[in-house]
């Protein structure tokens, strides 16, 4: 096919595209789709996804010789062929392509899920812009790993690495404030002041999100703990109270047992982003140290989402911290933090439902030794937008649809969500809260500026 015929058939299908989308919000009740031209599902598959896709290829291109000095020259060669496989992908997503199958037997059963539940069985019609969001966008990332996984010497390659890392060197200033605060805070405030502080300034640290912002820094300049109290305005749904009452409890029943090893207190915390946020994350967790006695933190098994934080990442801001002699207090801290992860009060824990398409009330069935895991911990703590879509399936509820209706059944223990809106769903707000918040900011779903604390437990 000539170059000029080519043009016109890519034309075609773009006008038959554009014929088959409507210029209309997703209607509620249904999982987000870019077939709706008002929804921010249509801005991530029309535009933020390619422009994610074509940054990976530009930086695989401009760190080609880098590759192939410290990897090796064949490795050198084979960004070609990644580059290659994701200018194919790129052109699948902009042209709505049929999402195809990949090597992974639990990809394509749940490809073949989407096609039964949506699509009449039929699966060559699960397409880009057609099929349910959450679906699509996990497929984005799955099929860019997979690019490297089809190299010898490029399978442990993270393309996102030096943006993860750059964006917490780019924070270290801020992270020097804020971890004064975590070390001279209770000279000040009491214990249960500072927690609560340290909630939300976990809350507001998931503003620093690669992938809402395409790729581009995103670093913390200023003081995080000083913004708070401008900030608070901002939580659409606060359920502290409620969390720290169950909290609370848990640790007196512990202080009151007679042996408190078999009443342990124990966290499952599933990560969101690497750098800064991973920081706000972890200095939360050193003063909860004095409620708790471990902590479980769960993180993603392969590179995910441009920012997600991976087990490496985890070790690397540590390892990081500890040799910044330049910053006492960060030095300071991440020793104390090494001798958590030494001690195993700390543990890094992997599993790759974290990367799968799955809603989490689907977890029990998908994944049955992860769910019981997380049912043996005392609370779980769910960090940033990804994680609540899949909380609560990435369907347009309505907005004051009760937080653990929206759930569907899953609740392996009481868990807290923490999230700053950066996709157009929602639950659990009280009546008039998401009219007058559209009234005031017609972005306000996507735009990271408000947050939630939501509590979920069976009682």
């Amino acid at each position: 096919m000539s170059e000029a015929e080519n043009d016109q058939q890519e034309f075609g299908s773009s006008l038959r595209l554009q014929a088959s989308l409507l210029d209309e919000p997703c209607p509620p009740g249904v999982p987000l789709t870019a077939k709706y031209k008002q929804g921010f599902a249509f801005k991530t598959i029309g535009h933020r996804l390619p422009v994610i896709i074509t940054k990976v290829i530009d930086q695989l291109s401009r760190d080609k010789n880098d590759i192939g000095n410290t990897i090796g020259m064949d490795a050198r060669d084979e960004v070609k062929i990644v580059v290659g496989d994701l200018a194919k992908l790129k052109n699948e997503m902009q042209t709505n392509k049929s999402i195809t199958k990949t090597e992974s037997t639990v990809w394509n059963t749940y490809l073949g899920l989407m096609g039964q539940r949506y699509f009449d069985g039929k699966i060559e019609d699960v397409k880009w812009y057609f099929a349910p969001w959450l679906f699509a966008e996990c497929y984005m990332y799955k099929r860019l790993y997979d690019s490297f996984q089809s190299t010898k010497f490029l399978k442990d390659y993270d393309v996102f690495k030096k943006q993860k890392e750059d964006g917490w060197l780019q924070s270290v200033d801020a992270a020097c404030v804020l971890g004064e605060f975590v070390k001279t805070a209770s000279d000040k405030f009491t214990d249960d002041e500072v927690m609560e502080d340290m909630l939300e300034v976990s809350l507001w640290g998931n503003r620093c999100d690669l992938s809402i912002s395409e790729g581009e820094a995103n670093s913390q300049k200023h003081d995080i703990v000083d913004q708070l109290h401008e900030l608070r305005k901002n939580i659409l749904c606060d359920d502290s109270a409620n969390f720290w009452t169950y909290l609370r409890e848990k640790s007196s029943e512990r202080q009151n047992c007679q042996n408190s090893n078999d009443t342990p207190v124990s966290i499952g915390y599933i990560l969101d982003n690497a750098g800064f946020e991973l920081f706000t994350d972890l200095c939360f967790v050193d003063v909860l140290m004095k409620k708790v006695d471990r902590v479980d933190f769960h993180v993603k098994s392969i590179p995910w989402f441009v920012s997600d934080a991976l087990s490496q990442d985890f070790h690397w801001l540590i390892d990081s911290m500890i040799d910044a002699t330049e910053y006492p207090i960060l030095t300071d801290l991440g020793k104390r933090w090494k001798n958590y992860v030494i001690t195993k009060k700390w543990t890094v824990v992997e599993s790759q439902f974290w990367t799968y398409p799955h809603a989490y009330h689907e977890m029990a069935c998908a994944d049955s030794t992860l769910f019981d895991i997380l049912q043996h911990n005392t609370v779980l703590i769910f960090k940033g937008d990804l994680n609540y879509r899949k909380l609560i399936g990435d369907v347009n509820w309505l907005p004051e649809t009760p937080f653990k209706e929206a759930l569907q059944g899953f609740l392996p223990s009481p868990l807290l969500t923490l999230r700053t809106l950066k996709a157009d769903c929602v639950a659990g707000l009280k009546p008039g809260v998401a009219q007058a918040t559209q009234a005031k900011n017609a972005d306000w779903m996507v735009t990271g500026e408000y947050g939630l604390i939501q509590f979920g437990c069976a009682s």
